[in-house]
């Protein structure tokens, strides 16, 4: 559908006028679910499975007690690592307001981790410098480079993002994607759509929306839209 509504003119100012009025709109809906990739668990056995491997041949060939030590230390500390940092589920939460959607995608990990990350990091300084320092002055290229991701690793904190779709009232969207998502775990449905009238990429991309919830509260979801914004036939 072809519409005769003049386009606004894009600029940073405007994008964030847009946001803005998105942020302070009245909610009238919200929902959550929880985002697991469905290839996490075989994903942290892999993982799991090449250390055995790699520990297993080293300690056919050197029968030493400490290999088995720092096998079980290992495995240990990578496999909650690898199940909970490297492939992380998401809380997600998505909110309706008359302006526009908001979407909030939380890390769900447990925040000992964070913790735990940090004291490592502190630990991993202290470590560079007596290496550095007892070495010698070549050290400091490969001690210097690892207190550096340390100093980083410091501030290492639970990640928050926080995505703003503004509506164009005057418009009428197009679903691009409605279906179930067989990325995920559970019955999460992925919904996307867009206003095929525009030309101006960066208005396309202001105004191209997309969320995911559970199957079961999408018709809900769905029928709130349509109080704010029109579709497509």
């Amino acid at each position: 559908m072809t519409t005769t509504v003049s386009l606004p003119e894009y600029t940073e100012e405007y994008k964030q006028q847009q946001h803005q009025q998105v942020l302070e709109a009245e909610v009238v809906h919200e929902w959550e679910c929880i985002l697991r990739n469905k290839i996490k668990e075989l994903f942290t056995l892999i993982i799991g499975l090449g250390i055995c491997m790699f520990f297993g041949v080293t300690y056919y060939f050197n029968q030493d007690v400490l290999i088995l030590y720092l096998w079980v230390g290992i495995i240990l500390i990578f496999m909650p690592l690898t199940y909970f940092l490297f492939d992380t589920d998401y809380d997600y939460k998505g909110q309706i307001t008359p302006k526009g959607i908001i979407i909030q995608k939380t890390e769900r990990v447990p925040e000992i981790f964070y913790k735990a990350t940090r004291g490592m990091a502190y630990i991993g300084i202290v470590v560079c410098v007596i290496a550095a320092l007892m070495v010698g002055p070549l050290a400091f290229v490969g001690a210097g480079a690892f207190a550096l991701l340390s100093f980083k690793m410091t501030g290492f904190h639970k990640q928050r993002q926080v995505l703003v779709y503004p509506f164009l009232e005057s418009f009428t969207y197009r679903n691009t994607c409605s279906e179930l998502d067989d990325i995920y775990q559970w019955d999460i449905y992925t919904f996307m759509c867009d206003i095929p009238s525009f030309d101006d990429q960066k208005l396309y991309n202001l105004y191209w929306f997309g969320f995911q919830c559970k199957a079961s509260d999408f018709p809900h979801i769905e029928k709130v839209l349509k109080q704010y914004i029109r579709f497509a036939d």
